[in-house]
């Protein structure tokens, strides 16, 4: 049975790595897709001679190389302190990613920071690829992020003898690694050195299906939000927009139709407040789709100068990568997409600077929301009309100290977990 899963698994990506070398070779393909769906765009061009860019930027200097991997930019914020607290002269970072998003994110932010030595997509799973890639990077370790998990890749680290972690791992008792189906990745599993989980029940799990080697360690993404709350920051268009006396909503990772129609709404009905509007994606479909559901005047950011007037302008709709976590800081109040999929964004970017938060309903493969619902922080929503009254019941100004008071004592008492996870890398 493995068998045969491994042989369709490998079958399947032969077919999408085909489907790649078309969209390559035909200029018609890449217009369509461009057009149409252009983070799938970006990732197919991406693999485009990938593995020569590789080793043509990877640096044999004898140093010793940490490999990380993460699915997109939230997942990287969850590596990124394990990142800087490792990262010494003695030893070079590669961080791979698989979503677009997350490579572009991070590419712009490290001509500035030199945060990591190498970025790159992530080569597809091939065993071919697998095996190149790691003959050019030669990692002495790998971490990956949540819920990364690719079967070549671990077989071959496995082969290898390179330990390998998972870092926030969530096993909730419905997860499919837990079903009979869940077998190929169990059997993947075995190349974990350990597992760093989020709480006990995963731990749990993962012993029914014969993994022991799980410790419970709390949240690097608590860590890495603190660091970026304290961090100086000005954002010239943003604060001109922010002006004045006028309360300020931020809408975060503004994923898909339910999160725009709740927000939406919540702009008809507040228009003494004004609403500082992130998307997910920043495509030009996606922004044109976000204003014209937006029910007010609005502008793109990239419109803007710091002379720009917003008078009448109730909306910022905030179109670059990688800042939102910062961007929280000018709000009194969050809103957080996603959360109609089972991927919530990050609920912790806005807990960081004590401000009530919004999200939707599917909080199941997340153990931060649940514990701020629980403690008064945040609130599920699930309806414009449910958005609209949890807004009128948190915009008084005792109830948003209360929340700011209780959001203080959570962060301070889920901080510092990264040197946790470091300890067990450096073993």
């Amino acid at each position: 049975m493995v068998g045969i899963f491994t042989s369709l698994y490998n079958g399947v990506l032969v077919l999408i790595n085909t489907f790649f070398r078309r969209v390559w070779k035909s200029e018609r393909c890449q217009r369509w897709l461009q057009q149409k769906h252009l983070k799938a765009y970006r990732f197919v061009m991406g693999q485009q001679n990938l593995l020569s860019t590789i080793r043509r930027e990877v640096v044999k200097d004898g140093r010793e190389v940490l490999w990380f991997h993460a699915a997109s930019y939230g997942e990287y914020n969850v590596i990124r302190p394990i990142i800087k607290t490792l990262r010494n002269e003695n030893r070079r970072c590669v961080v791979t990613f698989f979503s677009s998003s997350g490579y572009i994110a991070l590419m712009n932010e490290n001509e500035k920071s030199h945060e990591v030595d190498n970025i790159f997509y992530l080569p597809l799973d091939m065993k071919s690829n697998v095996r190149e890639f790691l003959d050019i990077v030669q990692p002495s370790k790998a971490v990956f992020a949540i819920s990364e998990y690719w079967m070549n890749y671990l077989s071959e680290l496995r082969s290898r003898g390179i330990p390998t972690y998972l870092v926030s791992m969530l096993v909730a008792d419905s997860s499919y690694l837990l079903k009979w189906y869940g077998f190929p990745i169990r059997r993947a599993f075995k190349a974990f050195t350990k597992f760093m989980v989020l709480d006990e029940r995963s731990k749990e799990n993962l012993a029914k299906i014969g993994f022991n080697n799980a410790e419970v360690i709390g949240d690097p993404l608590f860590d890495n939000a603190i660091r970026i709350a304290k961090e100086p920051y000005q954002n010239t268009i943003i604060e001109k927009f922010c002006a004045g006396n006028t309360p300020v909503f931020v809408a975060g990772s503004v994923s898909d139709a339910n999160d725009l129609s709740l927000v939406s709404s919540l702009i008809e009905h507040e228009r003494d407040v004004k609403f500082l509007v992130v998307p997910h994606e920043i495509d030009a479909v996606t922004l044109h789709e976000v204003q014209e559901k937006i029910p007010a005047k609005s502008l793109l950011y990239t419109e803007c100068t710091a002379y720009t007037d917003f008078t009448d302008v109730q909306v910022l709709v905030v179109n670059i990568l990688g800042s939102l976590s910062r961007i929280y800081r000018y709000g009194n109040w969050a809103y957080v997409g996603g959360g109609f999929t089972a991927y919530l964004h990050s609920v912790i970017e806005p807990a960081v600077y004590g401000i009530p938060v919004a999200f939707g309903p599917r909080i199941e493969r997340k153990t931060t929301p649940k514990e701020m619902v629980r403690r008064g922080i945040g609130a599920i929503v699930t309806t414009p009309e449910g958005l609209c009254y949890w807004f009128n019941q948190v915009r008084e100004v005792r109830e948003q100290e209360d929340v700011k008071s209780r959001a203080t004592a959570f962060i301070e008492a889920n901080a510092n977990f990264t040197q946790k996870v470091c300890a067990n890398i450096e073993q």
